[in-house]
């Protein structure tokens, strides 16, 4: 199974040098890692401009997903800090269904043409500075060192750009400017990724818990690309790509269903895992770190 591993916030490291000095086993360190990364993504999902807009009050339902998913969140926080991986993981999964849930409901909001652009202009630079951070990283990193330092030159001067068009009031042409800024750090940090991939391998004690797991993960995957559609982050070839990515993940998926009916799990968790990557890649096409 390859999985791609994304540095962690000094939070999240303080939280990992606990877990290493406690009695688990290698497969519950490595478990207790996935946990980090997602809950890491669900910490930026969380506080995406749209949803710190969301929680104004007009929607209290929303308002109150919002809250809940919080409330998870910090509770898987307490988990992973216990070592309870699989409690973490329950966690974040019932916050990411609540984000979900309060994602379609702000899709039937319809601000202003202004407040439109204004609200995908934050959007993308908020985007922009969280690429920053993880290239700033990268510069620790001698394989992507140099690399990392011209894309963060090139990527300062075009938001730079976007935010003087903006002030102008040339509103469209700054939100243009955001989203090939985006879209720059996007393509080029996943380049750099395919250099600092990892590999790892879990222990189960059975094909047939390797196949529950990879279901579990492919679940958690769904969720957030059904999340990231409903937010546009991907139009025009770059939604049919993504289209074409969830369609064939999901046609693989009951392939792996079909052999796992069969008694044959040691085929179905490596369908599974293709499946997987589909929905990776089609969460990579939308800016979103892989776990």
């Amino acid at each position: 199974m390859r999985l791609s591993i994304c540095r962690h916030s000094l939070r999240m490291i303080l939280v990992a040098l606990a877990i290493c000095s406690a009695p688990a086993s290698a497969e519950t360190n490595q478990k207790l890692i996935l946990a980090q990364q997602k809950a890491r993504l669900l910490e930026t999902l969380i506080n995406a401009p749209a949803i710190r807009a969301a929680q104004d009050g007009r929607n209290p339902e929303v308002v109150a997903l919002i809250a809940q998913s919080r409330q998870l969140l910090a509770r898987a926080g307490t988990a992973i800090g216990l070592a309870q991986a699989e409690e973490a993981i329950e966690q974040l999964d019932e916050a990411l269904r609540n984000l979900s849930k309060a994602s379609s409901q702000l899709t039937g909001d319809k601000p202003g043409a202004g407040g439109a652009l204004k609200k995908q202009f934050d959007e993308h630079a908020s985007q922009i500075e969280s690429y920053r951070r993880t290239l700033q990283d990268m510069t620790q990193t001698p394989q992507t060192a140099a690399a990392a330092r011209q894309l963060i030159v090139r990527i300062d001067a075009m938001a730079a750009d976007g935010r003087k068009l903006f002030d102008a009031g040339q509103q469209v042409e700054a939100t243009k400017r955001m989203a090939a800024t985006y879209k720059l750090a996007v393509e080029e940090i996943s380049r750099l990724r395919d250099g600092q991939e990892v590999v790892m391998r879990l222990q189960f004690a059975s094909p047939r818990e390797e196949f529950d797991y990879e279901q579990k993960r492919f679940y958690s995957n769904e969720i957030l690309v059904g999340m990231m559609i409903r937010e546009e982050r991907a139009s025009g070839d770059a939604r049919k790509q993504v289209d074409a990515y969830l369609q064939g993940a999901n046609a693989i998926k009951s392939e792996a269903s079909g052999r796992a009916n069969a008694g044959d799990y040691g085929a179905a968790v490596k369908e599974m895992e293709k499946a997987n990557l589909q929905l990776n890649r089609a969460l990579q096409m939308m800016g979103v770190p892989v776990f």
